[in-house]
């Protein structure tokens, strides 16, 4: 009887075990499909809340907002890239000087290009040199071109740099000759760098021509003058023509012509008797006639001679001589002291003439004449460049003070004499000591 219940037990173990596997699976492994039945319970279920929940609030799906979102595209909020089409300077001097400057304002197209950053450069800069800020300064004499860059745009400008004139310098910038005769006109240019290449040209043809070498061809009895010009400089050079022309400068020669043709000095005096301005202006004659100074005697018109150097005038109430004419050709000279007017003319001066110098380069302090001792007197100090002489000699225009030096040797030797006059007192007054 034992032995059947021991039977029966593990029978009954052996079919158990099958049955908890399959319920253990049933209820662990997802990926088992269910049984349709329990699916259809399932459903069943879900029809019928498993919860007292509150029925007001909606389910999750009836909650969700379904209007459109604005999302930002990538690709639109990156600036868009312009780039540059020209560039061009609001002002731009071709030509310049040594050592001269220049700023350059570049002026990028289109405005809201995407670069704005511009860059300057030369093509030689032992011509010129361009800063970063776009300053040129010119260094020597040449041609370059100046590069103006920004993004991938470049524009350049010619440049050319020269020497600048100093003077253009002729033998006499006063010459009398005869008519059908001809005289070379010499000219240089200072410095040697500056551009030689002279231009001469005759402001009256009917009085004398000039040819592109500077050759001077006079043709009727007259005055004229001869513009001797680079492409930075200009001088004027008179020319007198008379039967008593020799070629050579017009000092001390008479503007008369003798064959009768024309009266220079009887045209002077019928301008001053028919002038009804106080001041009567003539261009580069060399002598103001008696007659014209008669004419011009003790009215209150003043008769000025204009050159390219210097104007000088005479006014009717400072004449006292109408007899005595003027040179009008004064000779100047550069010296190391200042400039030195010679006139040293055996004529005496009519009355008190004013010249004024036109030479801005020089601005002279101090005026003196020199005397018989050959010791400069100062007649007075210049602010402008005027004087006024009314007697021949020799004149100096300077800037230093010729008296300095004897003003130093008188301070000197006064002093010398004090101390010798307390050395003797201090002898005298101590002497009876020497002899103890």
């Amino acid at each position: 009887m034992n032995k059947l219940i021991s039977i029966f037990m593990s029978a009954l173990i052996i079919i158990s075990i099958p049955l908890t596997i399959n319920a253990y699976a049933d209820e662990h492994d997802v990926n088992t499909e269910p049984d349709s039945e329990i699916v259809e319970q399932t459903n069943a279920e879900a029809d019928e809340p498993a919860h007292n929940w509150d029925n007001s609030i909606p389910d999750t799906p009836d909650i969700i907002d379904e209007s459109p979102v604005d999302v930002p595209n990538l690709y639109e909020a990156v600036t868009e890239y312009i780039p540059v089409e020209d560039i061009e300077l609001s002002d731009f001097n071709e030509e310049m000087y040594v050592k001269d400057t220049q700023d350059l304002s570049a002026t990028i197209f289109p405005a809201n290009a995407s670069e704005q950053t511009v860059r300057y450069s030369s093509s030689n800069t032992s011509v010129a040199k361009v800063s970063s800020i776009g300053k040129i300064t010119a260094v020597g004499k040449g041609s370059c071109r100046i590069y103006i860059s920004c993004d991938n745009m470049t524009v350049y400008y010619d440049l050319r740099v020269k020497v600048k004139t100093e003077s253009i310098n002729v033998k006499s910038k006063y010459i009398v000759i005869k008519p059908n005769e001809q005289f070379q006109l010499e000219a240089n240019v200072q410095p040697a760098e500056a551009s030689q290449e002279l231009s001469f040209k005759s402001n009256d043809d009917s009085v004398a021509v000039v040819g592109p070498d500077g050759v001077i061809t006079a043709k009727s009895v007259g005055s004229t003058s001869v513009i001797v010009s680079n492409e930075d400089t200009t001088i004027l050079v008179n020319i007198i023509v008379n039967e008593d022309g020799n070629g050579t400068t017009v000092q001390n020669k008479p503007d008369t012509d003798t064959s009768g043709k024309k009266d220079i000095t009887d045209e002077l005096t019928k301008q001053i008797k028919e002038s009804i301005d106080n001041i009567v202006k003539v261009n580069g004659i060399s002598k103001i006639s008696s007659s014209a100074l008669k004419e011009l005697y003790g009215t209150d018109k003043t008769f000025t001679v204009m050159f390219d150097d210097y104007d000088l005038s005479i006014r009717g109430q400072d004449i006292f001589n109408a007899n005595n004419e003027i040179n009008t050709i004064l000779d100047l000279s550069e010296t190391s002291d200042g400039l030195l007017i010679n006139m040293t003319d055996e004529n005496k001066l009519p009355g008190t003439i004013t010249v004024s110098l036109k030479n801005d380069s020089n601005t002279y302090k101090y005026f003196y004449l020199m005397n018989n001792s050959k010791d400069y007197q100062m007649l007075n100090t210049l602010s402008n460049n005027t004087i006024k002489i009314s007697s021949v000699g020799e004149y100096l225009l300077t800037e230093k003070n010729m008296n300095k030096f004897k003003i130093n040797i008188v301070w000197v030797l006064g002093a010398a004499g004090v101390i010798l006059l307390m050395s003797l007192i201090y002898i005298f007054t101590k002497k009876k000591y020497w002899f103890w």
